[in-house]
């Protein structure tokens, strides 16, 4: 079971089971000095190179642009940068801690919460006055300040309306109000949560102010209708039709009665009311990967000669962005195991070694007996497979001639 019951530094000292209770999704709260002991992976022109590559998301806000509000689309060049005004501007970079380690770490003290739901941590650098207008978001987010300083000012779902303003590429709300009650000043190590759709409005404070957003996967329940229809429809029986029995009810043959609408109801109740298609949709889900050109499965060739490599006691990692999550199913004793999209059943028995991988990130499976569980072996080649293992190789600088 997760431990809920011991203080944490990065909630302030307050527990996961307080803050569950009573700010998840519910209210905002502040946490002066969260962050401690973390040293900034990378500074501001760092964040401007990775915006100049070609696989990373990148946007640029400025307020007074060309016309209000004007939104830019990475990549960008050194000219862009050169061009920008001297304040009032805002670098967002989509997915840092795909690739950089220390934000990877980062992201997983947040594992008091779901770790399935994590979803990526997109970077934000602006000067003096910069902010990208106010908005809201429909997921749970923390808002570390990693540097430099940030105002936030922050309403309620029923504080404002959802009215925007015309004309400009971004979803900027046209009535945001002050409520003096939830406006803070954010400085390096402070972290605000914020439920979904609190709108919040961040403006810099100085030149200095870079910040990471850690948010949370959130899909709609259209989504999900969509999903497990697809995934009923892959077993399509065709006797299985609409055969209301006839209702003595009926005043009129041309009448639909709440009769035969009861009846359609309680078959689509039945075919959604399936808790293993409902958790085969959630897990595959939520473990997709952002970016899976770069987490594409190893062929079988490679599985082998991989595996070899884990039995002799190689040793592995489990990067920073795989998405690894289980359902243990108490009717069939089987354990649905979710690796960057893709999904393997074995036995419960395995559950153990499966907390292991999604809770450590180094292994050592020299001393595994894989003759101890029929399943154990299918599933540590279907992670590798994956990529949910990966084998670590030695830097070259790091070896001594």
């Amino acid at each position: 079971m997760m431990d809920l019951d011991t203080p944490l530094s990065l909630l302030g000292g307050m527990t996961a089971k307080t803050f569950l209770e009573e700010y998840w999704q519910q209210k905002p709260l502040l946490i002066r000095a969260g962050l401690q002991n973390f040293e900034l992976p990378l500074d501001a022109n760092e964040l401007a190179g990775m915006a100049m590559e070609e696989e990373v998301e990148s946007r640029i806000v400025i307020e007074k642009g060309v016309k209000p509000w004007q939104l830019l689309q990475g990549p960008f060049d050194e000219a862009t940068f050169s061009s920008l005004p001297e304040q009032e501007w805002t670098l967002l970079v989509q997915a840092v801690d795909h690739w950089i380690p220390e934000i990877q770490t980062l992201k997983e003290q947040f594992q008091f919460l779901p770790s399935w739901r994590l979803d990526d941590v997109m970077a934000s650098y602006a000067t003096k006055g910069g902010s990208v207008g106010p908005h809201y978001d429909q997921y749970d987010v923390f808002l570390v300040q990693v540097s430099g300083a940030r105002r936030w000012q922050v309403l309620a779902p029923e504080q404002y309306q959802d009215s925007a303003i015309q004309g400009i590429d971004l979803h900027i709300l046209d009535n945001f109000n002050i409520d003096t009650s939830m406006d803070w000043a954010l400085e390096a190590g402070d972290i605000l949560y914020l439920p979904p759709n609190f709108a919040h409005n961040g403006r810099a404070l100085d030149d200095d102010c870079m910040t990471y957003s850690i948010g949370f996967r959130a899909p709609s329940m259209q989504d999900a209708l969509t999903g497990l229809r697809d995934k009923i429809c892959e077993e399509v029986n065709p006797k299985h039709r609409f055969s209301a029995p006839e209702t003595f009810n009926r005043e009129h043959s041309a009448q639909i009665h709440d009769d035969d609408i009861q009846y359609l109801s309680d078959q689509l109740s039945q075919l959604i009311a399936q808790p293993e298609r409902l958790a085969q949709w959630l897990g595959t889900t939520m473990s997709e990967v952002k970016y899976p050109e770069y987490m594409a499965a190893l062929n079988q060739q490679e599985v082998d000669q991989t595996f070899e490599q884990a039995a002799q006691g190689q040793t592995f990692i489990r990067p920073g962005d795989a998405r690894v999550c289980y359902y243990n199913n108490p009717r069939t004793h089987k354990l649905a195991v979710f690796c960057n999209g893709q999904q393997i059943d074995i036995h419960s028995d395995l559950t153990a070694f499966v907390q292991a991988v999604c809770e450590q990130t180094e292994f050592d499976f020299s001393g595994l007996d894989f003759k101890l569980n029929n399943d154990l072996e299918p599933l540590v080649r279907f992670l590798i497979s994956q990529q949910g293992l990966i084998e670590l190789v030695a830097n070259p600088d790091d070896t001594e001639d």
